[in-house]
């Protein structure tokens, strides 16, 4: 998120340290507040509580240089550090690189206990700083502060904007909306166990994965990347997902024939510089068996089990681009251990502050160190290497995988 820090006041409540039942307790603390109003409405909600209702609560005011928030709603899970299996749903009501307000919030918290917050494919660890009280109108609500601010979990054009920006809530929705497009299912295979990862560089994204059930036995494996950034990206591949899914009843070998369709659909209708790179797999779990099309794509590597490697190189033109498509449908075997990476170039892309790219002999790396652990494990451990060697520089594309593993 991008720095927009001014010099404001902070509305805190403390509490000076009381005795009660012979027993010494530290004081409260709440805080910061973003106005002084809704500081003063947590209070009068403190006060209807039998604990605090004698308490010397007191009001302060701190000038503080802080980043502003932008008040916006958006979807996110949370869970408990010492629980990580176990999430729960709530929303943002504001947001800013320091810490965040939810509501929609049921579960029952302390003041000081440390939250995993997730949003899309991002995560980071916040402490929580008040809570409202049951039976107010602040009921629900929770707010935290971030512990490890430079992961910077929000978007970072969503501060640069004002409260109330119209325009920040239609695109908070539209990102909303793109992650339903992902893929929640993923069709049962007996010799194939795969996983997915979507990191979105900006608010939207221009990539797109998906699991499609072509019949008993079969699925789809789709992986495209658009080309440019921002909303024009994040509208065509929406619009290659409903292109998609509007093929009911799809075989391997009608996919020269769907891409054909796509690729004279796009160059129809989008401007000449928008086009898009798939990979459209289908695997068959009788025969183990890959049928593909590549179409312009990062080669996808496939890793055997007896230490080779085969890239799944273009059997085909990108999408959009050219008024005449032509590709061919190509076929490989996925055997026990063998592993198969499909990714987008903002994996292999990824920079360093140096600008060295991360490149693909670090991502085989990864892969041969760990393709014998579980797909999303290996997953993972390739996020984790490329933010080890990103080392906190800025995010310029998409980072999306679809990983494959045979048993």
């Amino acid at each position: 998120m991008s720095s927009n820090f001014s010099d404001v006041i902070e509305w805190h409540i403390l509490e000076n340290t009381v005795s009660k039942s012979s027993t010494q307790r530290q004081g409260l603390h709440m805080g910061p507040f973003s106005s002084e109003q809704e500081c003063r409405n947590v209070l009068a909600d403190l006060k209807q509580i039998p604990w605090f209702r004698h308490s010397p609560l007191e009001v302060h005011k701190k000038c503080k240089r802080r980043e502003s928030r932008s008040r916006i709603k958006v979807p996110v899970q949370v869970s408990r550090l010492s629980e990580s299996e176990k999430t729960w749903g709530a929303h943002t009501v504001d947001v800013s690189t320091l810490g965040a307000c939810l509501s929609d919030f049921d579960e029952p918290v302390r003041i000081g206990e440390f939250l995993e917050i997730r949003c899309g494919q991002k995560e980071a660890v916040f402490r929580v700083i008040w809570c409202g009280a049951a039976g107010t109108p602040a009921m629900g609500h929770i707010g935290l502060e971030c512990v490890s601010p430079e992961t910077k979990l929000w978007d970072r054009d969503l501060s640069a904007r004002s409260d109330g920006d119209h325009l920040l809530q239609e695109i908070a929705i539209a990102r909303s909306v793109q992650r339903q497009l992902l893929p929640c299912h993923k069709p049962a295979l007996h010799t194939l166990e795969y996983s997915a990862v979507c990191i979105e560089a900006g608010t939207v994204s221009g990539d797109y994965y998906d699991f499609l059930d072509m019949g008993p036995g079969r699925v789809g494996f789709v992986l495209a990347d658009v080309a440019g950034k921002g909303v024009p990206a994040a509208l065509l591949m929406a619009n290659l997902h409903g292109s998609i899914h509007n093929r009911p009843g799809l075989a391997a070998n009608d996919l020269p024939v769907l891409l054909a369709a796509l690729n004279d659909h796009l160059y129809r209708h989008t401007e000449p510089d928008r086009y898009a790179t798939l990979f459209f797999g289908c695997y068959d779990d009788n025969s183990r068996s890959l049928a593909y099309v590549n179409c312009g794509h990062s080669p996808p590597l496939l890793l055997r089990g007896n230490g080779s490697i085969d890239r799944l190189d273009a059997t085909a033109t990108v999408l959009g681009l050219l008024g005449s498509w032509e590709g061919t449908l190509a076929q490989t075997q996925v055997g026990p251990g063998d592993l198969l990476l499909i990714f987008t170039d903002g994996v292999t892309e990824a920079t360093a502050s140096s600008g060295e790219e991360f490149g693909e002999l670090r991502l085989l790396q990864v892969l041969q160190k760990t393709m014998k652990q579980q797909s999303a494990a290996v997953l993972g451990h390739v996020e984790h290497a490329i933010a080890t060697f990103r080392a906190g520089a800025r995010m310029h594309d998409d980072l999306t995988m679809v990983l494959a593993r045979g048993r």
